[in-house]
Protein backbone atom coordinates (compact mmCIF):
# COMPACT_ATOMS: atom_id res chain seq x y z
CA UNK A 1 0.00 0.00 0.00
CA UNK A 2 3.04 2.43 0.96
CA UNK A 3 4.45 1.83 -2.98
CA UNK A 4 0.92 1.96 -4.32
CA UNK A 5 0.83 5.71 -2.35
CA UNK A 6 3.83 6.45 -3.72
CA UNK A 7 3.33 6.13 -7.11
CA UNK A 8 -0.35 7.74 -6.96
CA UNK A 9 1.42 10.91 -5.50
CA UNK A 10 4.05 10.84 -8.24
CA UNK A 11 1.36 10.45 -10.49
CA UNK A 12 -0.63 13.43 -9.45
CA UNK A 13 2.84 16.02 -8.82
CA UNK A 14 3.25 14.93 -12.57
CA UNK A 15 -0.21 16.55 -13.51
CA UNK A 16 0.09 19.43 -11.47
CA UNK A 17 3.41 20.32 -13.01
CA UNK A 18 1.91 19.36 -16.42
CA UNK A 19 -1.32 21.78 -15.69
CA UNK A 20 1.43 24.48 -14.64
CA UNK A 21 2.64 25.26 -18.36
CA UNK A 22 -1.18 26.24 -19.22
CA UNK A 23 -1.22 29.86 -17.00
CA UNK A 24 2.68 30.37 -18.02
CA UNK A 25 2.27 34.36 -18.93
CA UNK A 26 1.46 35.04 -22.71
CA UNK A 27 3.75 37.82 -23.15
CA UNK A 28 7.01 34.98 -23.00
CA UNK A 29 5.22 32.79 -25.51
CA UNK A 30 5.96 33.45 -29.15
CA UNK A 31 3.08 31.06 -30.50
CA UNK A 32 0.27 29.32 -28.38
CA UNK A 33 -1.75 25.90 -30.19
CA UNK A 34 -3.26 22.85 -29.14
CA UNK A 35 -3.84 19.74 -30.92
CA UNK A 36 -5.81 16.64 -31.47
CA UNK A 37 -3.88 13.08 -32.89
CA UNK A 38 -4.56 9.48 -33.68
CA UNK A 39 -2.41 6.76 -33.99
CA UNK A 40 -1.28 4.41 -32.18
CA UNK A 41 0.82 2.77 -28.80
CA UNK A 42 3.34 -0.12 -29.34
CA UNK A 43 4.69 -1.90 -26.54
CA UNK A 44 8.43 -3.27 -26.15
CA UNK A 45 9.54 -5.65 -22.65
CA UNK A 46 9.18 -9.46 -21.87
CA UNK A 47 6.87 -10.48 -24.63
CA UNK A 48 8.85 -8.48 -27.27
CA UNK A 49 8.96 -10.40 -30.92
CA UNK A 50 12.14 -10.75 -32.17
CA UNK A 51 10.77 -8.98 -35.49
CA UNK A 52 10.59 -4.93 -35.00
CA UNK A 53 8.31 -5.53 -38.11
CA UNK A 54 5.92 -7.99 -36.13
CA UNK A 55 5.87 -5.97 -33.08
CA UNK A 56 4.98 -2.60 -35.35
CA UNK A 57 1.77 -4.78 -36.40
CA UNK A 58 1.02 -7.34 -34.36
CA UNK A 59 0.91 -5.49 -31.05
CA UNK A 60 0.06 -2.18 -31.25
CA UNK A 61 -3.00 -0.82 -30.51
CA UNK A 62 -5.03 2.41 -31.37
CA UNK A 63 -4.04 5.38 -29.66
CA UNK A 64 -5.77 9.34 -29.40
CA UNK A 65 -4.14 12.11 -27.68
CA UNK A 66 -4.85 15.63 -27.28
CA UNK A 67 -1.86 18.73 -26.38
CA UNK A 68 -1.23 21.86 -25.91
CA UNK A 69 2.18 23.75 -26.61
CA UNK A 70 3.80 27.03 -26.57
CA UNK A 71 7.06 28.46 -28.30
CA UNK A 72 9.50 30.27 -26.37
CA UNK A 73 11.31 31.81 -29.47
CA UNK A 74 11.63 30.35 -32.96
CA UNK A 75 13.34 27.01 -31.75
CA UNK A 76 12.07 25.86 -28.16
CA UNK A 77 8.49 24.97 -27.00
CA UNK A 78 7.32 23.01 -23.87
CA UNK A 79 4.28 20.94 -24.34
CA UNK A 80 1.19 19.56 -21.86
CA UNK A 81 -0.47 16.22 -23.54
CA UNK A 82 -2.89 13.75 -22.73
CA UNK A 83 -3.06 10.40 -23.93
CA UNK A 84 -4.91 7.57 -24.33
CA UNK A 85 -4.12 4.12 -25.79
CA UNK A 86 -3.55 0.39 -25.84
CA UNK A 87 -0.49 -1.89 -25.62
CA UNK A 88 -0.49 -5.76 -26.03
CA UNK A 89 2.42 -8.50 -26.45
CA UNK A 90 1.62 -12.70 -27.15
CA UNK A 91 4.66 -15.34 -27.15
CA UNK A 92 2.45 -16.57 -29.60
CA UNK A 93 3.48 -13.92 -32.13
CA UNK A 94 7.09 -14.95 -31.47
CA UNK A 95 9.51 -17.25 -34.29
CA UNK A 96 11.28 -18.30 -31.12
CA UNK A 97 10.31 -21.73 -29.47
CA UNK A 98 11.35 -20.93 -25.98
CA UNK A 99 8.65 -17.99 -25.83
CA UNK A 100 6.25 -19.87 -27.67
CA UNK A 101 6.31 -22.70 -24.99
CA UNK A 102 6.17 -19.66 -22.05
CA UNK A 103 2.78 -19.00 -24.29
CA UNK A 104 2.44 -15.75 -21.68
CA UNK A 105 0.41 -12.47 -23.24
CA UNK A 106 -1.12 -9.24 -22.15
CA UNK A 107 -3.22 -6.74 -23.18
CA UNK A 108 -3.79 -2.83 -20.91
CA UNK A 109 -4.99 0.25 -21.78
CA UNK A 110 -2.62 3.34 -21.24
CA UNK A 111 -3.86 6.67 -19.55
CA UNK A 112 -0.79 8.87 -20.16
CA UNK A 113 -0.06 12.75 -19.16
CA UNK A 114 3.12 14.40 -20.04
CA UNK A 115 5.03 17.16 -20.15
CA UNK A 116 8.16 17.38 -22.62
CA UNK A 117 10.44 20.29 -23.62
CA UNK A 118 11.37 20.54 -27.68
CA UNK A 119 13.86 21.71 -29.37
CA UNK A 120 12.87 22.57 -33.81
CA UNK A 121 15.79 22.13 -35.23
CA UNK A 122 15.57 25.11 -38.05
CA UNK A 123 13.09 26.86 -36.00
CA UNK A 124 9.49 27.43 -36.11
CA UNK A 125 7.47 29.58 -37.75
CA UNK A 126 3.94 29.62 -39.51
CA UNK A 127 4.04 32.87 -40.97
CA UNK A 128 3.87 33.32 -44.93
CA UNK A 129 7.32 33.16 -46.47
CA UNK A 130 8.49 30.75 -43.87
CA UNK A 131 9.56 27.33 -44.65
CA UNK A 132 6.99 24.75 -44.53
CA UNK A 133 8.78 21.58 -42.38
CA UNK A 134 9.68 21.96 -38.65
CA UNK A 135 11.38 19.08 -37.21
CA UNK A 136 12.20 18.94 -33.84
CA UNK A 137 13.31 16.52 -31.51
CA UNK A 138 11.62 16.02 -27.26
CA UNK A 139 12.18 15.15 -24.38
CA UNK A 140 10.22 15.16 -20.61
CA UNK A 141 8.45 13.32 -18.27
CA UNK A 142 4.94 10.99 -18.59
CA UNK A 143 2.99 9.65 -15.43
CA UNK A 144 0.76 6.96 -16.43
CA UNK A 145 -1.73 4.76 -15.52
CA UNK A 146 -1.78 0.66 -16.71
CA UNK A 147 -3.72 -2.51 -16.06
CA UNK A 148 -3.00 -5.81 -17.56
CA UNK A 149 -5.03 -8.00 -18.48
CA UNK A 150 -4.93 -11.44 -20.34
CA UNK A 151 -7.87 -13.85 -21.79
CA UNK A 152 -8.25 -16.90 -20.24
CA UNK A 153 -10.58 -19.46 -20.65
CA UNK A 154 -12.82 -17.11 -22.66
CA UNK A 155 -12.74 -14.28 -20.09
CA UNK A 156 -10.78 -11.45 -19.32
CA UNK A 157 -8.73 -11.93 -16.14
CA UNK A 158 -7.09 -8.72 -14.26
CA UNK A 159 -3.55 -9.82 -13.63
CA UNK A 160 -2.15 -7.38 -11.11
CA UNK A 161 -4.53 -8.77 -8.21
CA UNK A 162 -3.57 -12.26 -8.83
CA UNK A 163 0.03 -12.16 -8.02
CA UNK A 164 1.15 -14.15 -10.78
CA UNK A 165 4.81 -14.06 -9.47
CA UNK A 166 4.16 -14.17 -6.03
CA UNK A 167 3.11 -10.85 -4.86
CA UNK A 168 1.84 -10.26 -1.83
CA UNK A 169 2.68 -13.73 -0.55
CA UNK A 170 5.47 -13.95 2.38
CA UNK A 171 8.88 -13.41 1.26
CA UNK A 172 8.09 -11.92 -2.06
CA UNK A 173 7.65 -7.95 -3.04
CA UNK A 174 3.96 -6.35 -2.68
CA UNK A 175 1.83 -6.43 -5.62
CA UNK A 176 3.36 -3.49 -8.26
CA UNK A 177 1.37 -0.43 -8.42
CA UNK A 178 -0.78 0.77 -11.49
CA UNK A 179 0.74 4.57 -11.40
CA UNK A 180 3.78 4.76 -12.66
CA UNK A 181 6.43 7.39 -14.80
CA UNK A 182 8.43 6.99 -17.55
CA UNK A 183 11.17 9.48 -19.06
CA UNK A 184 10.13 10.44 -23.00
CA UNK A 185 12.22 11.25 -25.45
CA UNK A 186 11.83 11.14 -29.16
CA UNK A 187 11.02 13.13 -32.18
CA UNK A 188 8.92 14.54 -35.04
CA UNK A 189 8.17 17.26 -37.83
CA UNK A 190 5.25 19.71 -38.66
CA UNK A 191 4.24 20.32 -42.14
CA UNK A 192 2.59 23.95 -42.00
CA UNK A 193 0.01 24.33 -44.09
CA UNK A 194 -1.22 27.90 -42.98
CA UNK A 195 -1.17 30.49 -40.24
CA UNK A 196 -2.82 29.05 -38.01
CA UNK A 197 -2.79 25.13 -39.30
CA UNK A 198 0.06 22.29 -39.26
CA UNK A 199 0.45 18.19 -39.26
CA UNK A 200 2.65 16.59 -36.75
CA UNK A 201 4.05 13.33 -36.94
CA UNK A 202 5.97 12.18 -34.72
CA UNK A 203 7.14 8.71 -32.62
CA UNK A 204 7.71 9.31 -29.31
CA UNK A 205 8.91 7.02 -26.60
CA UNK A 206 8.46 6.20 -23.03
CA UNK A 207 10.99 4.53 -20.73
CA UNK A 208 9.08 3.53 -17.81
CA UNK A 209 10.34 2.67 -14.12
CA UNK A 210 8.15 -0.15 -13.83
CA UNK A 211 8.96 -4.19 -15.04
CA UNK A 212 5.05 -4.68 -14.81
CA UNK A 213 3.37 -3.35 -17.72
CA UNK A 214 2.67 -6.93 -19.07
CA UNK A 215 2.50 -8.50 -15.64
CA UNK A 216 6.31 -10.36 -16.19
CA UNK A 217 9.25 -9.54 -14.42
CA UNK A 218 11.76 -12.61 -13.34
CA UNK A 219 11.01 -15.37 -12.17
CA UNK A 220 8.21 -18.77 -11.60
CA UNK A 221 7.06 -19.38 -8.39
CA UNK A 222 6.15 -23.26 -8.29
CA UNK A 223 2.88 -24.21 -9.43
CA UNK A 224 1.56 -25.80 -5.95
CA UNK A 225 3.11 -23.31 -3.99
CA UNK A 226 1.96 -20.35 -5.83
CA UNK A 227 -1.58 -21.76 -5.71
CA UNK A 228 -1.59 -22.36 -2.41
CA UNK A 229 -0.36 -18.72 -1.37
CA UNK A 230 -2.15 -16.37 -4.23
CA UNK A 231 -4.58 -19.46 -5.59
CA UNK A 232 -5.22 -21.65 -8.38
CA UNK A 233 -5.85 -19.19 -10.77
CA UNK A 234 -2.30 -17.24 -9.85
CA UNK A 235 -0.45 -20.46 -10.62
CA UNK A 236 -2.83 -20.59 -13.13
CA UNK A 237 -1.80 -17.56 -15.21
CA UNK A 238 1.55 -17.47 -13.97
CA UNK A 239 2.54 -20.44 -15.91
CA UNK A 240 0.49 -20.94 -19.42
CA UNK A 241 2.96 -23.94 -20.95
CA UNK A 242 0.91 -26.78 -20.20
CA UNK A 243 -2.17 -25.03 -22.15
CA UNK A 244 0.42 -24.49 -25.37
CA UNK A 245 1.22 -28.39 -24.49
CA UNK A 246 -2.32 -29.50 -24.83
CA UNK A 247 -2.38 -31.37 -21.48
CA UNK A 248 -4.51 -30.40 -18.52
CA UNK A 249 -1.55 -30.97 -16.07
CA UNK A 250 0.00 -28.27 -14.83
CA UNK A 251 3.82 -27.99 -16.11
CA UNK A 252 5.55 -27.79 -12.23
CA UNK A 253 8.98 -25.55 -12.23
CA UNK A 254 11.12 -24.86 -9.31
CA UNK A 255 10.83 -21.63 -8.00
CA UNK A 256 13.05 -19.12 -9.47
CA UNK A 257 12.91 -20.30 -12.72
CA UNK A 258 13.27 -17.58 -14.93
CA UNK A 259 10.43 -16.19 -16.48
CA UNK A 260 11.31 -12.86 -17.93
CA UNK A 261 14.24 -10.30 -17.42
CA UNK A 262 13.80 -7.90 -14.78
CA UNK A 263 17.09 -5.64 -15.60
CA UNK A 264 15.22 -3.95 -18.38
CA UNK A 265 12.36 -2.06 -17.78
CA UNK A 266 9.35 -2.14 -19.64
CA UNK A 267 8.82 0.89 -22.69
CA UNK A 268 5.45 1.84 -25.03
CA UNK A 269 5.87 4.05 -27.76
CA UNK A 270 2.99 6.65 -28.81
CA UNK A 271 3.36 7.13 -32.74
CA UNK A 272 0.99 10.21 -34.08
CA UNK A 273 -0.25 11.69 -36.52
CA UNK A 274 -1.71 15.66 -35.26
CA UNK A 275 -3.34 18.71 -36.61
CA UNK A 276 -2.12 21.61 -34.92
CA UNK A 277 -3.76 24.77 -34.40
CA UNK A 278 -2.03 27.82 -33.38
CA UNK A 279 -4.79 30.22 -31.59
CA UNK A 280 -2.11 33.29 -30.69
CA UNK A 281 1.13 34.62 -32.74
CA UNK A 282 3.83 36.67 -31.03
CA UNK A 283 2.27 39.48 -30.15
CA UNK A 284 -0.58 37.98 -28.12
CA UNK A 285 -3.15 38.29 -31.32
CA UNK A 286 -5.67 35.71 -31.84
CA UNK A 287 -5.17 34.46 -35.22
CA UNK A 288 -6.97 30.72 -34.89
CA UNK A 289 -9.57 30.95 -38.32
CA UNK A 290 -8.09 33.82 -40.11
CA UNK A 291 -4.52 32.26 -41.28
CA UNK A 292 -3.13 32.49 -44.71
CA UNK A 293 -1.43 30.06 -46.77
CA UNK A 294 2.19 29.79 -46.20
CA UNK A 295 4.62 29.83 -49.28
CA UNK A 296 8.05 28.79 -49.50
CA UNK A 297 10.71 31.18 -49.32
CA UNK A 298 12.28 32.92 -52.45
CA UNK A 299 16.09 33.28 -52.77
Amino acid sequence: MQIKRKMKSIFISCCIAAFSLCVVSKNNAQYSEFGIGLGFTTYWGDLNAPSFTTNMTKQSGLALQLSARKMYGRNLGARLSFGYGTVKGNDANSSQDWQKLRNLSFKSPIIDLAIAGEYYIFGFNPEAGESVFAPYITAGLAGFRFNPKTIYQGNEIKLQPLGTEGQGMPGFDNKYSLYNIGLLFGGGAKIIFTENLNLGLEMVMRRTLTDYLDDISDKYVNYDDLSAGNGALAASLGNRMNEYLGQVQPVQLPTGSQRGGAKVKDYYIFSMVSLNFVIDNNRGKRIFGRGNKVICPKF
